[in-house]
């Protein structure tokens, strides 16, 4: 009988070195960095698409907006619109709806567009709401800084309250607009835009404020350095036909206009808007990510308010707040500076309304042109409402009433 033996045959072990391991360890986080950074950073593929996504929305939304001007020009009669949360809103001949996502119901903000692309924004109301000027219940007050600070009685002359009251109480309409925009000033007035060789922008507002219609687009220069009778003025000339007519905002409009921001619009605080407006003082908006038309101010200059050099592309950074260095922007220049669709009450410029006070015992330290008009002859003093980018969060869109004048 013959044997056989089967001869083992010995494993050896098998592993990684720790020399090799750290090696590899390295390179991995080397390729995770590289993908990362291939990922993100401001040429990142995450970026890129991003941006592109933006871009996209952006270009749809212009789109959209030239369709809506488009069925403007054809909306010759008016009709009611059924908003996407069932309620129905006027749409006066010449105007028609965006009907872009979030512009689009009662809880955002109805947006509109005439056939030129003015935006406005719808704003509902009963003719209760709309005469209750004080909000004391949310504890606001309505009244707001004026020309000549303390010492005057304050009152509204509201001009054109009989046919904004008719609109409110008509059942057909329940409501007013409100431009989307501060007042803008329209591309063809040439002499308005500053320019780098310095020209005087003051001096051709006072020339030529009679010869064009102000403008309620997104990323134009706001119309500064009017005084509240040109204000005035110049709105009525906006829009006037048979189913429309513009006027300068009165301190109901603006008060019903705030209540509807604290109903819907709850992130915005209406006597804190440091986060939401074009203040020196602002806390969050990032203004190295801005793209637009816009001015740079120094305070110890004679163009604190009226800038002589625009310029147009990325703003260089943000706003300083030791009395220098303070900027101005297009209208609509960021998303933080809009509250239920509507831009720029807080901040950036100054709103003149209809309100005004007789002095009683102060007189004006620096009184401004043309501050008089035929409605309220002995006014010496106008209301400015929501305060401009050259202050600071001590003038609010309203006043806390611990804080009243």
């Amino acid at each position: 009988m013959k044997l056989t033996c089967k001869k083992e045959r010995k494993i050896a072990p098998k592993g990684i070195t720790l020399i090799a391991l750290v090696i590899t360890i390295i390179v991995l986080l080397i390729l995770a960095g590289v993908s990362i950074a291939t990922l993100t950073g401001d040429n990142g593929i995450l970026t890129k698409a991003q941006t592109a996504k933006t871009e996209t929305e952006k270009a749809s939304e212009e789109e959209q907006l030239k369709l809506a001007a488009m069925n403007a020009a054809m909306n010759t009669q008016g009709y009611k619109y059924e908003t996407e949360d069932g309620q129905a809103v006027p749409i006066p001949a010449g105007f028609a709806p965006t009907q872009i996502e979030g512009q689009n119901s009662i809880k955002d903000g109805v947006v509109v567009v005439d056939e030129k692309g003015n935006e406005f924004v719808w704003i509902p109301c009963t003719i209760e709401e709309f005469n209750k000027q004080r909000n004391t219940e949310d504890g606001w007050e309505s009244k707001q800084w004026c020309y000549n600070g303390n010492g005057a009685q304050w009152g509204d002359s509201q001009p054109n309250k009989e046919e904004i009251q008719n609109s409110i109480t008509d059942e057909n309409i329940g409501g007013f607009y409100i431009g989307r925009y501060e007042a803008g000033i329209p591309k063809e007035a040439k002499e308005f835009y500053a320019n780098s060789d310095g020209a005087p922008y003051k001096d051709a507002i006072e020339k030529n404020t009679d010869k064009y219609i102000p403008v309620s687009k997104k990323g134009v220069q706001a119309w500064n350095c009017i005084d509240q009778a040109h204000a005035k003025d110049t709105a009525e000339r906006m829009i006037s036909n048979n189913g429309v007519q513009s006027y300068l905002i009165d301190s109901h409009a603006w008060d019903t206009t705030c209540r509807i921001i604290a109903k819907y619009d709850t992130t915005k605080s209406l006597t804190d808007s440091t986060e939401w407006g074009n203040y020196r003082l602002n806390k969050t908006t990032k203004y190295e990510n801005l793209n637009t038309l816009y001015a740079l101010h120094t305070y110890e200059s004679d163009s604190l308010h009226c800038a002589k050099t625009y310029s147009k592309g990325q703003v260089t950074r943000a706003p300083k707040g030791k009395g220098i260095n303070r900027i101005e922007l297009s209208t609509g220049a960021s998303e933080d500076f809009k509250a239920y669709n509507i831009y720029d009450l807080a901040g950036n410029m100054w709103e003149w309304t209809t309100e005004n006070g007789n002095n009683v015992g102060s007189k004006p330290s620096e009184p401004m042109p043309n501050l008089q008009t035929t409605d309220v002859p002995d006014a010496k003093n106008w209301v400015r409402r929501g305060g401009g980018f050259v202050n600071n969060d001590a003038n609010p869109v309203v006043y806390s009433l611990r804080r009243r004048l």
